[in-house]
């Protein structure tokens, strides 16, 4: 089972999201869009595990969970990966109590390890990917859109993590809940 943990984003930031995909649009880039339902803000991506590690994977969330308090995040700004020269991946950048969101990644990478989880080889860069670049094409007008588009300065509290399966499909990816653990429970 494709499996991951994740942040949910609430409904008024993928309707911001939205926005931005749909005036980045009209560059005519070649870009794969997220859809904005499965818009979130990864922790840790496991790939592929055996069923029967989820119960220990919930037990490592909720333990986890326990240690934080509900804390907010905010968006920053726009980016691409690896950067704006050759854009792979367009994403919108998170701040507020960023540093809470990182102490949370690097308990649960810790965990993770501790399982027998290979480590993380990408250092933690709290984001949401909005699109994949397939090619050049009007790259430079994308870039130019994207990196200018004035953000609204809006924040959502995060108050869970969740464990998600992943589907992929000709649709796109399908993501399915396993686990929802609420923090400071």
């Amino acid at each position: 089972m494709r499996t991951f943990i994740a942040i949910e984003i609430p409904a008024a930031i993928k309707t911001e999201l939205t926005k931005l995909q749909a005036e980045l649009r009209r560059t005519g880039a070649d870009v794969g869009w997220t859809n904005p339902n499965n818009i979130h803000l990864t922790l840790r991506f496991l790939g592929e595990i055996e069923e029967v590690r989820l119960t220990e994977l919930k037990r490592l969330c909720a333990e986890i969970a326990t240690q934080f308090q509900p804390f907010t995040l905010r968006l920053k700004d726009t980016g691409c990966f690896p950067n704006f020269k050759q854009p792979r991946v367009l994403w919108v950048g998170l701040a507020g109590e960023i540093s809470i969101a990182q102490e949370l990644q690097q308990r649960l990478e810790a965990g993770l390890t501790a399982l027998g989880f290979d480590p993380e080889d990408k250092p933690f860069k709290p984001h949401l990917t909005i699109g994949r670049v397939k090619s050049g094409k009007n790259i430079r007008q994308l870039v130019a859109k994207s990196d200018m588009y004035p953000l609204p300065e809006l924040s959502f509290a995060v108050g869970e993590i969740v464990v998600l399966k992943s589907e992929l499909h000709p649709a796109g990816a399908r993501y399915t809940p396993q686990a929802k653990v609420k923090l400071g429970d």
